[in-house]
């Protein structure tokens, strides 16, 4: 698993498009550094801060998503996949190596520009709460985490690029795109008792409403969820959180690794 791991950090850090992306990051949370700024200080769950957030949701998991499916589709298209199989090698190893070099270094590339463009801001004599930036850091990271590995349980299931783009794409429409619309549309045929639990069930099933749920509520604005989340708030208001996020975590991963290692090994097989 640790050569893996260290093979994918050295590929992708080689490749131009990963310093680009680099630069991109710190462009971007600058400007949105900069445009939350205006307020004189950052704090707390704001209208931009909501802005962020969403601007965040609609970019890092189609990266992360797109990076994550065409690790393996990259390899299963230019034959390397053919001569990996020929190697006593546990695809086990080799899901979760894919993840921790792909996690790797996409969170160094975020961390960099991330933090470089905090402390531009404080250089400029922004005022920055530090419970602020952690809590958006973690956010951020969590969902390089979760749909990095979402990536590559699609990558397992595709042959191309062009087929990974395609369900990458899908899939970050699916997720991120339509899901308010398609839990409107779910819980308006259901009976009213019934709303309140499918609504919180639905939300652990998408990483992304977890984490932006888990962000709103440690900026003490769980109030924005309504009636139907308030026996939830209290949970992700205390320390026992950081346990909730490890064990959802581990599910997560455990469940869409376990089903790629099945069809790898199915792949291998044939």
């Amino acid at each position: 698993m640790w050569t893996i791991w260290r093979s994918e950090w050295k590929t992708t850090t080689r490749q131009k498009s990963y310093y680009a992306i680099l630069i991109l990051w710190l462009l971007v949370i600058s400007l949105l550094i900069i445009l939350e700024g205006t307020n004189g200080s950052i704090s707390g769950y704001t209208n931009i801060t909501g802005t962020i957030v969403n601007i965040m949701l609609y970019i890092l998991p189609l990266f992360m998503l797109i990076y994550g499916s065409f690790a393996i589709a990259g390899e299963m298209e230019n034959g390397q996949w053919s001569l990996l199989c020929t190697y006593p090698l546990e695809m086990s190893s080799y899901f979760f190596g894919k993840l921790g070099g792909q996690f790797t270094a996409q969170a160094v590339s975020y961390s960099l520009a991330y933090w470089l463009s905090m402390l531009l801001g404080l250089i400029t004599g922004l005022s920055i709460s530090m419970n602020w930036m952690l809590v958006l850091y973690i956010f951020s990271l969590l969902l390089i985490l979760f749909f990095l590995s979402i990536g590559l349980f699609l990558g397992a299931f595709v042959s191309t690029r062009w087929q990974a783009l395609t369900y990458s794409v899908g899939g970050w429409f699916v997720l991120i795109m339509i899901w308010p619309t398609l839990l409107i549309a779910m819980t308006s045929a259901l009976p009213y008792p019934m709303i309140g639990p499918v609504m919180k069930t639905a939300m652990f099933i998408n990483p992304a409403e977890f984490t932006r749920f888990f962000l709103v509520v440690r900026l003490n604005a769980g109030s924005i969820f309504g009636q139907a989340y308030d026996s939830i708030v209290p949970l992700f208001e205390q320390g026992i959180v950081w346990g909730v996020i490890f064990l959802y975590g581990f599910t997560v991963i455990a469940f869409l690794g376990g089903l790629s290692i099945w069809k790898l090994k199915r792949r291998r097989a044939n």
